[in-house]
């Protein structure tokens, strides 16, 4: 994820911590105003990453447009030069008329007017296609431009909007704590004996098929949470292929008890003795939460993928809402 500075001036960090640790905990009370608060900001940050995707993606089509362009100038340019070239060699138009002149016969001359007034013609075409194919690459450089301004103020909203998750998120967390809130709530939900958020308390929006940068498209839900936050087994079931490197950085999968798998990506680490083909229950502590891979530089938080009998992911969303 590509960052720019914010503009203008920034409250300090201690500052931005108290208040919104005041905020929520005068609001401690009231988890659901809390968690409230969580989602409207996730959602909005959600938002603007799609955003900075699809401009991402504008401005490299733009530059292949524009590449494409630049190209059929060349060549057309050279074709000009190849024919002024010729002309003047040939001694220009004199040798055209000594060659219509020449002609054996009239059929002869007819079809060597004919040839040189498809060469005017052509001639005349080309020109033309210059002058519009380079009237196309102004337009394009300027809807490159505009779409670059546009990326920057993007990327500048994404990172305040971040700092400011990062804060709720903590505040929500230190809140959850002193109202001994924080401990695991289990559900049940069909197909599971029991459920629960791989993280409490967490933010998280229904991002399911949202683009992402290089032409990707979200495949799971971003749960977040406070840097270093427990992370635990939503379900009974058995950890599997711990990993790390790659997109995901440190990763694991859990075989649900039902077939079901679910998959941890951009953990900090892992918890202590958790290894593959543990036996874990719903609430067990199996990780931390983190940004590593290609999260790196962004806010912590785990990406849940959800594969119904180990095969293709679908939308997780519907089960951790269920939960929330």
């Amino acid at each position: 994820m590509s960052a720019f500075p914010s503009r203008g001036r920034a409250l300090p960090a201690l500052v931005l911590t108290f208040f919104f640790c005041t905020a929520f905990a005068a609001s401690a009370a009231d988890p659901k105003a809390i968690q409230n608060e969580l989602n409207k900001t996730a959602a909005e940050y959600s938002r603007l990453q799609t955003e900075q995707a699809k401009t991402e993606a504008k401005i490299e089509k733009l530059e292949s447009d524009l590449e494409k362009a630049d190209e059929v100038i060349h060549q057309k340019a050279q074709l000009v030069r190849e024919r002024s070239r010729y002309l003047y060699k040939s001694g220009g138009a004199g040798d055209y008329i000594e060659t219509l002149m020449l002609a054996e016969d009239f059929a002869v001359f007819f079809r060597r007017i004919q040839l040189l007034e498809m060469a005017g013609n052509n001639d005349t075409k080309l020109v033309d296609g210059i002058r519009i194919t380079q009237e196309r690459s102004e337009e394009l450089k300027a809807s490159l431009e505009d779409t670059r301004k546009r990326q920057q103020k993007v990327s500048e909203n994404l990172k305040k909007k971040q700092a400011q998750l990062a804060q709720q998120l903590k505040a929500a967390e230190g809140a959850a704590k002193a109202s001994k809130a924080a401990s695991v709530r289990l559900g049940r939900l069909p197909n599971f004996d029991s459920f629960t958020l791989p993280m409490r308390p967490s933010a998280f929006a229904n991002t399911w098929g949202a683009p992402r940068s290089g032409g990707r498209r979200h495949k799971g839900t971003d749960v977040m949470a406070a840097c270093g936050a427990p992370v635990v087994a939503v379900t009974n079931g058995a950890i599997s292929n711990l990993s790390s490197g790659g997109n995901g950085g440190i990763m694991l999968y859990l075989r649900a008890g039902n077939g079901d798998v679910f998959f941890y990506a951009h953990l900090r680490g892992y918890a202590s003795g958790i290894s593959s083909g543990d036996r874990v229950e719903a609430g067990q502590l199996i990780g931390y939460n983190g940004n590593t891979g290609n999260a790196r530089g962004g806010p912590c938080h785990v990406h849940f993928e959800w594969h119904p009998g180990g095969g293709s992911p679908v939308n997780p969303y519907p089960l951790l809402a269920a939960v929330r």
